[in-house]
């Protein structure tokens, strides 16, 4: 027979083996199926060790067991509070280092977003096409793809705390650098803008993966619930971004922004020097760890990575091309067009949290991506609106009203599908065999960045280039069908992964019945 132990492992008497996380009905520690035991097809590389849990645990046992004595994150205070992510029931360190790592990801994401009333502008002015515009835009996600990993992959050779500190302030530095631009002129220009964004995709991508990879070991438990709480740093700093950038660039000209902005960073970068204390990775150091290959043979990691390019690129094909749209259109100022940008993450970031705390349910994690896909398909096509459904179906109006309604229906869309993301691949790690420690954190949180770094490289030169050939409201359109088609490869997966799963069980079930009855027989004899 099975049991379940106090952490939520199941063991049985000849041999431990995890339940496959890859299907929609897989049972969670609180209802756990007895009696079977399945390895699903897709966790080839799924062992018989100790018996796997299907959420990520934390780095010492449950005996209290620890060999690093140097550590300054304690063992009582990495138990305590990761249960539930709770600020009253979690420890102080805990708390410091969310509220630090949050507050650092407010000032990366206003660092990031403050650009987009003025900047597409002001480069169309000294000689950059459209097409290099999206360019600038997108080419820090380059570096990001392939630093993002590289990053996750030696956290704990670098050192969690190390890469959290050095990122922050390689960011701040690079913004304030990004101000002195606007000294120069057409070739020049683009040049220094491509070498200052790539220096600054090194600082956030090093610092965003070491905050995750943090964050996911202090509460191992409630991975979604923080992710989603993170978001309103995140959706904040999205949403003050525009416009404090349109309001100090109408103050100060174009380099104000940057320097205020920037100095913020460095600010944070500091604080968080201050307060984030050591992390109990060394012990890890020595350990071999899981290559990403390994993580990418998984089929449920790789179509999320896939999930995250896609919706990445959903949301920041507009950063090049909505503000030129806004302005012609209906003849919006800067001021106005960081409205927009300001009421899209004033949305998400009020309701991120809240679908954090639904994505821990296992069971809710594939419903909340497929509804989060279904309503941003909707959402791209109703941006323009698409010419189907303006000019050829009558449906909808080209009105600055409509605009903006899907602008929300866009942001309500990104909070179920974004925060099942990181759970989906943890999970899937966890069951294909590979070990929940720090260097795994890492190594997810570095292709989820790797991942969202895709889209946002794809985005915004794609839509540019469509948008100089088609217009804005056929670039839209053609996002649009991009959404809708993975949201079905995702469908038909998850599918074929509940029929599998089911024949399985009923395969197993079957199997241990004629077992019984063989052992009654002897028995019997």
């Amino acid at each position: 027979m099975e049991e379940v132990n106090r952490s939520g492992q199941h063991t049985t008497e000849d041999s431990q083996a995890s339940m496959d996380r890859t299907s929609v009905l897989s049972h969670s520690p609180d209802n756990p199926v007895p009696d079977v035991q399945i390895v699903g097809s897709f966790n080839s590389n799924s062992t018989e060790e100790h018996g796997k849990q299907w959420w990520p645990a934390s780095s010492t046992d449950d005996n209290g067991d620890d060999d690093d004595d140097d550590e300054v994150v304690t063992k009582e205070e990495d138990q305590e509070g990761s249960q539930c992510f709770c600020c009253p029931k979690g420890s102080r360190t805990q708390i410091l280092t969310f509220i630090c790592i949050g507050i650092s990801n407010l000032a990366g994401y206003c660092c990031y977003s403050i650009i987009s009333p003025f900047f597409p502008e002001v480069a169309l002015q000294r000689g950059a096409s459209q097409t290099t515009v999206g360019l600038i835009f997108g080419c820090y996600a380059v570096v990001c793809v392939f630093a993002a990993p590289v990053f996750g992959k030696y956290i704990t050779t670098i050192g969690s705390r190390f890469m959290l500190v050095a990122g922050v302030c390689v960011a701040g530095c690079c913004s304030m650098m990004f101000g002195f631009v606007e000294y120069m002129e057409g070739t020049t220009f683009v040049v220094f803008c491509f070498l200052i964004r790539t220096m600054e995709a090194l600082g956030v991508s090093a610092y965003f993966t070491a905050g995750t990879a943090i964050l996911t070991h202090a509460f191992p438990n409630s991975a979604a619930k923080v992710m989603g709480i993170l978001e309103v740093f995140s959706g904040l700093g999205l949403m003050a971004g525009p416009p404090i950038g349109g309001l100090l660039y109408g103050v100060g000209g174009f380099k104000m922004p940057f320097l205020v902005v920037g100095g913020m960073m460095l600010c944070c970068g500091g604080v968080v020097w201050i307060l984030v204390p050591q992390q109990d990775d060394k012990q890890e150091r020595k350990k071999k760890t899981a290559s990403l290959l390994s993580f990418l043979r998984i089929p449920t990691i790789a179509l999320t990575c896939g999930l995250t390019v896609v919706m990445s690129c959903s949301i920041s094909f507009l950063d090049p091309i909505y503000q030129p749209y806004l302005s012609d259109q209906f003849e919006m100022s800067p001021t106005d067009v960081g409205l927009v940008f300001l009421l899209w993450s004033g949305v998400y970031a009020v309701t991120a949290p809240a679908f954090g705390f639904f994505a821990d349910i296992q069971i809710a994690s594939r419903f909340m991506i497929t509804g989060g896909m279904v309503v941003l398909t909707v959402s791209v096509l109703m941006i323009a609106p698409s010419p189907l459904l303006s000019d050829y179906l009558h449906i909808l109006p080209v009105k600055e009203w409509v605009t903006i309604v899907g602008c929300v229906v866009m942001s309500l869309a990104c909070g179920p599908a974004f925060s099942s993301i990181f759970n989906e691949m943890l999970w899937a790690a966890s069951d294909a065999g590979i070990e929940d420690n720090f260097a795994t954190y890492g190594m997810v949180s570095g292709l989820y960045n790797a991942g969202y770094s895709v889209g946002e490289f794809v985005g915004p030169i794609a839509s540019s280039v469509l948008a100089e050939k088609f217009g804005f409201p056929w670039a839209t359109t053609v996002f649009g069908g991009f959404t809708l088609f993975y949201t079905i490869v995702l469908v038909i997966f998850y599918l074929w992964d509940y029929m599998y799963f089911m024949h399985s069980k009923r395969r197993h079930t079957a199997l241990s019945t004629e077992e019984d009855r063989e052992c009654l027989l002897l028995e019997e004899v």
